[in-house]
């Protein structure tokens, strides 16, 4: 079981205080070993992936020291993280800010508050007073921990222009580092949060320049684990958030670790790279008579958009209410809406989201933590970066994924999932969850919905794969 502990450390002389939190579970710096998930590896102090956590509008230790609290036992009950414990090296640094946060921004990070929220409108990357502070005190206090992980993917790759949703800003960014933002307003201790990335300041010094580099950073508040998420992950929305709207993105064409992500912008068998997962997978699963059809793995509507984006589960941590139905596309018959039929604006929808992530979520955070922590090198590596991330997928679909099946029992969790998923009856009339127009099965290559899985040697293998 994990440390949740929360330990202060001395006050510095600027009055700012250092923890450290589950210190117990990161000392080792061991994981399980994919290669043979029944031993430990010990990950390299340069591979070692640091969590920092800012507050920004907290008046006293006390409940900075509450939030931290709630965040470690959040963190440790979603199973990845759980698993993989001794990767990450979580710290905190208390600030005291002189106002609460607010769009008067007179809290110590200046973080932009509209409507109760962490502001829109890119101000982390503005000009003003307020934004440039903003960026330098985030950077100052990354930098006040001497040890903290610097390592960066490298700058100036591409990874083909295509329009998908990673495009080519991961190039630059801090590759083992996060930043987790607290918020504290006068009305709401963990308001809505949202996920960005900052560049630091130019270095004062000509000869030196401005750092390219661009930090993910998350703004927690009641979403803290959500938020994280998207910036450790890489993970997108899975809540439609724009009814009616057609995604104009597509897949990689070239699978990688790098490019991978947690919605698929088609709907092809062949495309969607999490098929092992679904009915048609390694766990091949049908109903018979009345019972539930099996719903983990197919094709569920949104992805910050209705139409041309699907993710894996009904639920899951990366979904929330972002105009989402609770049971079907027509919005005449959904529950969502109110008793007049009309449905609510301001992101009001079906909640569809839970402290757990979806297994195709928790496989994709997987590799993440393994990519980031080393556990992927090889000596058959290709030289270069874009072809190290092809070969590590192509050698995780072919060998590494029964290890991680077997680490996190893949088959048990599924099957755990359709009970709970069977048990759901969220139409208007209480229609069971399998009976929802939200979900569909992939489509064949061929022109046509895809009802039944292929039959021939060929295409099973490839859906197995």
């Amino acid at each position: 079981m994990a440390d949740t502990s929360v330990s202060a450390g001395a006050a510095r002389e600027d009055g700012s205080v250092p923890y450290e939190l589950g210190k117990p579970n990161w000392q080792g710096r061991e994981i399980p070993d994919i290669d043979d998930p029944s031993r430990s590896s010990r990950i390299l102090e340069g591979r070692m992936c640091d969590v920092l956590i800012l507050g920004d509008g907290f008046q006293s230790r006390a409940e900075f020291e509450q939030q931290l609290a709630s965040w470690i036992s959040s963190f440790y009950a979603l199973t990845v993280y759980d698993v993989f414990r001794g990767a990450f090296r979580v710290r905190a640094l208390y600030r005291h800010s002189a106002e609460r946060a607010s769009p008067s921004r007179g809290s110590y990070y200046r973080v932009s508050i509209e409507e109760g929220k962490v502001a829109d409108g890119e101000w982390w990357e503005g000009s003003s007073d307020d934004d440039v502070t903003f960026r330098q005190r985030v950077f100052e206090d990354v930098d006040s921990f001497p040890d903290v992980n610097l390592r960066r993917y490298p700058s100036g790759l591409s990874f083909g222009g295509q329009n998908t949703y990673m495009g080519d800003w991961l190039f630059g960014l801090y590759r083992n580092l996060v930043v987790a933002l607290l918020v504290h307003t006068d009305s709401d201790p963990t308001p809505s949060g949202r996920h960005f990335r900052i560049a630091r300041e130019p270095d004062p010094d000509p000869d030196r320049g401005a750092d390219p580099t661009r930090l993910v950073v998350a703004a927690g508040g009641s979403s803290a684990l959500h938020e994280f998420s998207h910036a450790f992950g890489l993970l997108t929305d899975e809540y439609i958030k724009d009814r009616g709207k057609r995604s104009n993105r597509v897949n990689p064409t070239r699978p990688s670790v790098f490019t991978l992500t947690n919605v698929s912008y088609s709907d092809r068998y062949a495309e969607v790279p999490w098929l092992h997962l679904s009915p048609w997978g390694r766990d091949a699963r049908q109903s018979g008579g009345d019972e539930p059809s099996p719903v983990v793995g197919w094709l569920w509507v949104g992805g910050s958009s209705q139409l041309g984006v699907w993710h894996s589960e009904y639920r899951c941590l990366m979904n929330g209410g972002g105009d989402n139905f609770a049971f079907t596309q027509d919005e005449g018959s959904d529950p969502t809406a109110g008793p007049d039929g009309v449905y609510e604006e301001d992101d009001d929808g079906a909640w569809l989201r839970e402290h757990r992530f979806c297994l195709w979520c928790q496989e994709v955070v997987t590799l993440r933590v393994l990519e980031r922590t080393g556990q992927l090198d090889s000596a058959a590596d290709p030289t270069d970066f874009l072809g190290k991330g092809e070969y590590w997928y192509s050698r995780w679909t072919s060998e590494l994924r029964d290890h991680y099946w077997r680490l996190f029992d893949v088959s048990r969790q599924i099957r755990d999932s359709e009970a709970r998923y069977a048990a759901m009856h969220p139409g208007a009339s209480g229609e069971r969850l399998d009976a929802s127009d939200l979900y569909t099965a992939f489509r064949a290559d061929d022109p046509g919905p895809a009802t039944e899985p292929p039959d021939d040697d060929e295409n099973w293998a490839l859906l197995l794969g």
